[in-house]
């Protein structure tokens, strides 16, 4: 069980330090002058709301989310079977992004987010309970069920957020908004996480993330419902738009390396508490609401293949600093830079996505790309875990496989996917911003 430091009692007066400046920054940039364009004309009401919701739908996951593989792991799952386990939480998330996109383009954006969060809230707290007892089973096939719901409701929301932005500028500073607020969730969610587990205990932590999650379905009810469409299943058959997206797959599963493995990696390498271990989301989550509604702003005319590059090639930077030296210090300055580069990437990935697909019938195009990320990212962590198997003991070449593998993926991505683009759109070039 990995220790609690000294200064974990200090964590409490920490996080009421940091909380008023949490919100001041998410209050300061969503009253930002958000002048009317034809790109990107949400009322500020909408932006507020989806926003928060980003802030109070992840933080009750940010609490355990960060943790589930190490606890996994922790209770003798071998690292061979936790790699197992991520595959088969890719086979579920996918099939919940698909089923939310579908759904939310029939049944409406809020209707989903609402039934999928409130099914993932209930799987939570049976998460939690089925810790009391032994075995590591029964808490990852309520983890699976959790992934599915989750996933169908982050599905929706995406698409909501998509609505919300026309033409790549509104887009990217749709998504740069929406990601300020998850990531506010996000900033203090491990942190707290780590602390409470460290002292009241898993169980306690995974009930409390799971009511947190109930409670923050009443801002989903406060949103305005999009108008549905009918249930298309063209999207599917579109191998166009498959094709476009695909080095995404390479993608996702380099930036997630950032989590199951840095986690466990750190917990090995440096002896991080899991006190530690959220401070260094904290110091992420802080930086993307500092910094993400500016470089999004900034990068809302600008080329997305060339500053998506230029994200990845940050997250590679990082990645070959954390074997340099130990410590939380060394840990958080290289979780800074990869912040960076998460905030460059992450809001023009999901334009490009948006951009490749029919607006008509973007639920369900979402739920495809939903279903390329999550199986992504769940793929990344079964890579991370089998690189681990035999390279935990020898950091810098397991950095470097990684490094090797985001050289693939910026290579596929910038090939295939910037080539698909240049196509449909004829220029990435725009003329300069006028928000």
């Amino acid at each position: 069980m990995p220790k609690l430091i000294p200064w974990c009692s200090l964590v409490p007066c920490l996080m009421l330090k940091l909380a008023p400046a949490l919100m001041f920054a998410l209050k300061l940039t969503l009253t930002l002058k958000c002048t009317q364009t034809s790109s990107w004309a949400p009322s500020l009401d909408q932006v507020k709301r989806i926003s928060l919701l980003g802030t109070f739908r992840t933080f009750p996951m940010a609490l355990v989310g960060p943790y589930v593989g190490l606890i996994l792991y922790l209770k003798d799952m071998p690292l061979g079977l936790v790699g197992v386990y991520y595959l088969l939480v890719m086979a579920t998330g996918a099939t919940g992004q698909l089923t939310g996109g579908l759904l939310s383009d029939r049944m409406g954006r809020r209707w989903v987010m609402a039934s999928g969060q409130a099914a993932s809230g209930l799987m939570l707290i049976t998460m939690g309970i089925s810790l009391v007892g032994s075995g590591y089973w029964p808490f990852a096939a309520s983890a699976l069920i959790q992934s599915f719901f989750g996933s169908a409701s982050f599905s929706a929301y995406n698409t909501y957020v998509g609505d919300l932005g026309r033409e790549k500028r509104g887009l990217v500073k749709s998504y740069g908004l929406a990601r300020i607020g998850i990531n506010a969730g996000w900033a203090l969610g491990p942190l707290v996480g780590g602390f409470l587990m460290g002292t009241v205990g898993y169980t306690f932590a995974f009930i409390l993330s799971g009511g947190l999650t109930l409670a923050s379905l009443a801002l989903v009810m406060q949103l305005e419902e999009l108008k549905a469409t009918s249930f298309d299943l063209r999207p599917l058959r579109d191998t166009t738009y498959a094709l476009s997206i695909s080095p995404l797959v390479l993608v996702f599963a380099f930036v997630a390396q950032f989590g199951f493995t840095l986690t466990v990696f750190e917990t090995y390498y440096s002896s991080l508490s899991l006190t530690e271990i959220g401070f260094i989301y904290l110091v992420n989550g802080l930086t993307v609401v500092a910094l993400q509604y500016p470089i999004a702003r900034a990068l809302s005319g600008r080329d997305p293949i060339r500053w998506i590059g230029a994200g990845l090639l940050l997250y590679g930077v990082a990645y070959a600093m954390l074997p340099v030296f130990k410590g939380l210090a060394w840990a958080s300055l290289s979780v800074f830079v990869l912040t960076l580069g998460e905030d460059i990437s992450t809001p023009l990935i999901m334009t490009v996505a948006n951009l490749l697909a029919d607006p008509s019938r973007r639920g369900s195009y979402m739920g495809i790309y939903g279903i390329l990320s999550s199986s992504a990212r769940s793929l990344g962590s079964s890579v991370g875990s089998a690189l681990m198997s035999g390279l935990l003991d020898h950091p810098l070449e397991l950095w470097g496989a990684v490094d090797s593998l985001g050289l693939l993926a910026g290579s596929a991505f910038m090939g295939i996917t910037g080539g698909k683009l240049r196509k449909a759109s004829g220029s990435l070039k725009a003329a300069p911003d006028e928000g």
